[in-house]
């Protein structure tokens, strides 16, 4: 009990951290160069979503 109170608080300290460190800066203050392609990132997930459930699928019919 004592173990997990002490992850679930350091977790807590951690997030807090994480937040403050993502505020957004004032505006005009970003690059304002041209848009991140997100091509790349869809199809490497939807790889990744096809393969698990291919995998889901195989074990499943080997039971």
């Amino acid at each position: 009990m004592k173990k997990n109170l002490v992850q679930m608080m350091t977790m807590t300290v951690v997030l807090f951290l994480a937040a403050t460190a993502v505020y957004a800066g004032p505006p005009g203050s970003g690059g304002g160069g041209t848009p991140a392609p997100i091509d790349g990132g869809i199809s490497l997930l939807l790889a990744a979503g096809a393969s698990y459930g291919v995998k889901k699928l195989y074990r499943n019919k080997k039971k």
